[in-house]
């Protein structure tokens, strides 16, 4: 049986869910970019370097498309503090947690593509 709530309460609820919907897409995204730029770094690793500039090297464009994926980690991890200090009273959610081991893991990936 559904527990009948207050239009308050159940417009909190849909705030909460809401938030939790763009918490993940937060994380996936980032995580998708960290994935995608340590991809392209291996993928062409031992592809000879040519004369190409700084700029075009894959490992170039990996560090960036990684570096990009812990700034949207940041940016988020900034947006939750934000949250819940407009709403102290909403539950906590394990996305933040989740976007905390997603910048660990893309910061090894850092470290392997720039020390390798």
């Amino acid at each position: 049986m559904m527990r009948q709530g207050t239009a308050i309460d159940t417009g909190l609820e849909a705030l909460r869910l809401a938030y939790e919907r763009t918490a993940l897409a937060w994380t996936r995204t980032a995580l998708s970019l960290i994935g995608f730029g340590f991809g392209i770094d291996k993928l062409f690793e031992g592809v000879a370097h040519g004369p190409a500039t700084f700029w075009l090297r894959p490992q170039t464009i990996g560090i960036t498309m990684i570096a990009c994926g812990l700034f949207a980690l940041v940016l988020f991890t900034v947006e939750v503090r934000q949250f819940h200090k407009s709403y102290p009273d909403m539950p906590r959610s394990m996305a933040a947690f989740t976007a905390i081991m997603a910048a660990v893991v893309g910061a090894l990936a850092l470290a392997a593509v720039i020390f390798t």
